[in-house]
């Protein structure tokens, strides 16, 4: 009878020793993925403000990735060809003028009064884009009725 007693409590034990290790082995996996998700999110993060509050910000968000919306000065715009490159101004709400530099084709949207939304880097003088969003201008939104007469106008 004391050998039964034994190899019972010996059992038991080693049932105890699997329970707690695939605790702790299921523990480690959610804190690894948790990490993951974490460190995902933080290298993906921007930062989205005007270009006022960007010069407010100052030297915190320099050469980081920041998003800045703001309304493209059209006296501004030049645009290389030959390298593709696109340098032009973001105006903020109070007038203060953001140099951009941006290296691709020019957008046909790109014109006075059009919002830019650019995603890039400051470094204290001028904004290197690496994307850069126009939105369409409010000229090509208006009344369904509109459009038929245009249409119709140009048929006759």
């Amino acid at each position: 009878m004391s050998q039964t007693g034994i190899s019972s409590i010996q059992i038991s034990e080693r049932g105890a020793n699997k329970k707690i290790k695939f605790i702790v082995g299921g523990v480690l996996i959610v804190l690894a993925i948790a990490y993951l998700m974490y460190a995902g999110l933080q290298s993906n993060a921007t930062y989205f403000m005007t270009v006022d509050e960007l010069y407010a910000k100052g030297t915190t968000v320099e050469n980081r990735i920041v998003r800045v919306s703001g309304m493209v000065d059209e006296e501004t715009i030049e645009f290389n060809n030959r390298d593709l490159i696109l340098k032009f101004n973001v105006l903020g709400e109070n007038g203060q003028a953001l140099p951009v530099v941006f290296n691709g084709p020019k957008p046909d949207q790109m014109r006075a009064g059009t919002e830019a939304v650019i995603e890039g880097t400051y470094d204290g003088h001028s904004f290197e884009a690496q994307n850069l969003l126009l939105k369409c201008p409010s000229k090509y939104e208006g009344e369904p009725e509109e459009i038929e007469l245009q249409a119709i106008d140009k048929s006759s």
